[in-house]
């Protein structure tokens, strides 16, 4: 139970749909199935491999993401797959896509162990993180603010972290309300 709460969270956040403005209204009983509509609009967060993977065949960064966290977590986990999508949603500067595959490299999961270029790869996470938390997106800011808050492809930075996570807050990202309170 608690490994498919970790999986629905993840697939969350690998398509770029948790918390603020891009969630909509999720179903009141969480077992309970999505309407077409709620399946069609975010078929990562879901499950439905083939939609998601037909979102990122259609140039979605995220959709690309989505299609490599279902690789990466599913029941036989494929990382080499999951790379592939990463790196799909990294060319289309999408950070989450970048973080993930990053941390295939420093890990050596479906790809060389190879830390010189997951730190690359978290640099570049990082810089289109924080491009998109300077248009607003909150989920860029809480990605940033996570990399600034240890280390990760950037120089440690808690002040810089803060205010990170105080945007973040600011657009509906419930974590980085939490997290600006953290010490």
């Amino acid at each position: 139970m608690r490994a498919a709460f970790v999986l629905a969270a993840l697939l969350l956040v690998g398509c770029g749909e948790l918390g603020g403005a891009k969630v909509g209204k999720l179903p009141a009983d969480p077992h309970a199935k999505p309407d077409a509509r709620e399946l069609a609009e975010h078929p990562c967060r879901y499950g439905d491999t083939v939609r998601c993977i037909a979102r990122c065949e259609d140039g979605d960064a995220q959709g690309c993401n989505g299609a490599g966290v279902l690789f990466e977590f599913a029941e036989r986990p494929d990382p080499l797959t999951a790379s592939g999508f990463y790196s799909r949603a990294c060319d289309g500067n999408y950070g989450p896509g970048c973080d993930n595959l990053g941390w295939l490299y420093l890990r050596g999961r479906g790809v060389p162990h190879d830390p010189p270029h997951a730190m690359v790869l978290f640099m570049a996470a990082f810089d289109a993180a924080s491009m998109a938390c300077a248009r607003g997106d909150g989920s860029g800011c809480l990605l940033a603010g996570e990399m600034l808050r240890d280390g990760r492809g950037v120089e440690e930075d808690d002040a810089k972290a803060v205010a990170m996570f105080r945007a973040a807050c600011a657009s509906g990202q419930s974590r980085g309300c939490d997290l600006q309170r953290e010490p």
